[in-house]
């Protein structure tokens, strides 16, 4: 299966609601914890921590950057 996003934090939100909730107990310990508690109550999350745990989880994650004159 193939999905894209349009940013970082809509991969990271379908992330959180399509593979972390499916997760064993024992992997949503720690730092993915801590993540999913920093995005899901706006307490500020980094995008390079974002893109570290999405890469761990099979994603391929590309900036796209676009200036038009």
């Amino acid at each position: 299966m193939s999905k894209s996003f349009s940013s970082v934090e809509e991969a990271f939100a379908w992330f959180l609601e399509n593979v972390y909730k499916h997760l064993p107990a024992e992997e949503k310990k720690g730092e993915l914890v801590s993540a999913w508690r920093s995005f899901t109550f706006k307490q500020g999350i980094s995008q390079k921590r974002m893109v570290s745990i999405l890469e761990r989880y099979g994603f391929d994650v590309k900036v796209l950057v676009t200036y038009n004159q």
